[in-house]
């Protein structure tokens, strides 16, 4: 299994524009990381199998980023590659 973590910065989005982005990263299976403060308030993690390649895994991620904002604004995006799931502390 691997884990892909994106934190993401839909800039210049409307708090409606920004919930239909949510909307469709949980559709497309991404969890968003909550309460764990202001600075990394857009974190979210998927988990591939293990069957997937990284770079297949981080261009998924990726596609299915810039997909569900493409409507609104293009997502600014940082992307870490894991066999773990993220440890929220």
């Amino acid at each position: 299994m691997g884990y892909v973590l994106v934190s993401a910065d839909f800039s210049g989005v409307t708090s409606t524009q920004r919930d239909k982005i949510y909307e469709c990263l949980e559709k497309k299976n991404w969890t968003k990381l909550t309460n764990i403060g202001r600075d990394i308030s857009t974190s979210w993690f998927g988990n591939f199998n293990s069957s997937v390649s990284e770079q297949t895994a981080l261009e998924t991620s990726i596609n299915n980023f810039v997909d569900c904002s493409k409507p609104y604004t293009k997502p600014k995006l940082v992307l870490h590659y894991g066999h773990n799931k993220p440890t929220i502390y």
